[in-house]
């Protein structure tokens, strides 16, 4: 039996869900926060890394547009955001370096962007879009 074969009793993490790119990011979002949920709000479903990057720039970039959330997708975002460090969490991630996919420059997290498609971290240098139809957040 391999690493893959072996069951998941926890279920789906928060990272798991929105590195999945099988669903738009939104659906992705609203997956987790369910799955968090229904797992007993516990840290295990909440995200971190790349998948917390790319949800508080979509949580930054809906706010800019006047969006508003449902309240069980707030809850996961203040929660996800609480568990990171709150304002100084983010503060020290922004301050972390990370590689552009797009011509593999290496930038501070506060100057780069992410593909809400697949994930990847991209500068503004990009010359077109990423994934098909996908938002670009950062």
């Amino acid at each position: 039996m391999t690493i893959e074969q072996i069951p998941n009793p926890t279920g789906p993490t928060g990272n798991s869900l929105l590195l999945d790119p099988a669903l738009p990011f939104p659906a992705r979002v609203a997956a987790a926060a369910r799955a968090w949920a229904d797992g007993g709000r516990g840290p295990a479903g909440l995200v971190d890394g790349r998948a917390f990057f790319a949800l508080r720039c979509w949580q930054l970039a809906g706010a800019d547009r006047g969006e508003a959330f449902d309240e069980p997708t707030l809850s996961y975002l203040r929660h996800a955001y609480d568990a990171l460090g709150g304002h100084s969490g983010w503060d020290l991630m922004l301050r972390q370096r990370a590689v552009c996919a797009c011509h593999g420059d290496t930038w501070r997290m506060e100057n780069i962007e992410v593909c809400l498609g697949c994930l990847r971290y991209l500068c503004y240098q990009l010359d077109g879009p990423c994934c098909e139809g996908a938002e670009i957040a950062g």
